[in-house]
């Protein structure tokens, strides 16, 4: 009865952190902001639905910024905005499109509405 009951606790506790881990690795995403450029697009073999990937100057809420790929499954409107969340160990999580005035302030002065980066 002991060792079912040690048992037991060693299988709730290994699950316990399990989530713990799961939790932690998605927990301190980060946000970051960018525009489409289709000259930085690269097709890749198939990987589910996903065709492309993109490399872009992206900028967080400082203006801090920082080159981030991502995979799409199609490629993307030119010059269009894009949010995207970047997770710790495993990068771009999600992205989204955007509009110019959905950017945060010191993202907006990074662009000017409707053309390419100012880089």
């Amino acid at each position: 009865l002991m060792k079912k009951v040690l048992a037991i606790v060693g299988v709730v506790v290994v699950v316990v952190l399990c989530i713990g881990v799961a939790l932690f690795v998605g927990a301190g995403s980060s946000d970051y902001y960018s525009q489409i450029d289709n000259t930085k697009i690269s097709e890749i073999d198939p990987e589910g639905s996903m065709k492309y990937t993109y490399t872009l100057v992206s900028y967080d809420e400082n203006g801090e910024a920082k080159e981030l790929t991502f995979k799409t499954a199609r490629e993307l409107a030119e010059d269009a905005f894009i949010h995207l969340e970047v997770a710790p160990i495993r990068g771009v999580v999600s992205w989204e499109e955007v509009q110019y005035d959905e950017l945060p302030a010191i993202v907006q002065s990074q662009y000017t509405e409707g053309s390419n980066a100012t880089e």
